[in-house]
């Protein structure tokens, strides 16, 4: 569902190359219209873990989100251990610990912030995009769309409205 009023939502997700010891984050911002505001997918080197590669995707998202000035942002990804973290005031002493609490900092910079949990169907574009780019080396950066790849993905392995997930004539 969108979000309403003037509160962006943004997927993310994080993809994990156990080679490299690499990850990818991806994600797909959205305004009250279901429009995509930003698609993006960066690189991060030494990350031990799919876990952490969750959690230092959800960290990445709320970093870039004061960057763009969104101040109010709803943060949803389908990592429900992150998200309950992320939701939770207690000291986390995990091996994601640090990154849980540079999220818990950053997040005070928000005039609202949430996270929540959602389910993979509802995350898929974040999905793919951070998958994607992770296995062709391409990170991306677009205003207003995501990438035509992911968006040929998702088209093969769903048939929800393309318009509602932003791949509208992609």
């Amino acid at each position: 569902r969108p979000p309403t009023g003037s509160i962006v939502k943004i997927n993310f997700d994080g993809a994990f190359e156990k080679e490299s010891f690499r990850s990818c984050s991806g994600i797909v911002a959205r305004n009250a219209h279901g429009e995509v505001l930003v698609s993006r997918a960066v690189f991060h080197p030494n990350v031990g873990s799919p876990f952490a590669a969750e959690a230092i995707a959800c960290l990445w998202t709320v970093k870039a989100s004061t960057k763009i000035g969104w101040s109010k942002v709803i943060i949803e990804g389908n990592a429900l251990t992150i998200i309950k973290k992320c939701q939770s005031d207690q000291i986390d002493r995990s091996e994601i610990g640090v990154h849980i609490r540079d999220i818990h900092q950053i997040s005070q910079q928000f005039g609202w912030i949430r996270f929540k949990h959602t389910n993979n169907v509802a995350n898929q574009l974040a999905h793919v995009l951070a998958n994607m780019s992770l296995k062709r080396e391409e990170p991306t950066y677009m205003y207003g769309e995501v990438p035509t790849s992911p968006c040929g993905e998702w088209r093969q392995r769903d048939s929800v409205n393309q318009t509602e997930i932003g791949c509208a004539g992609n």
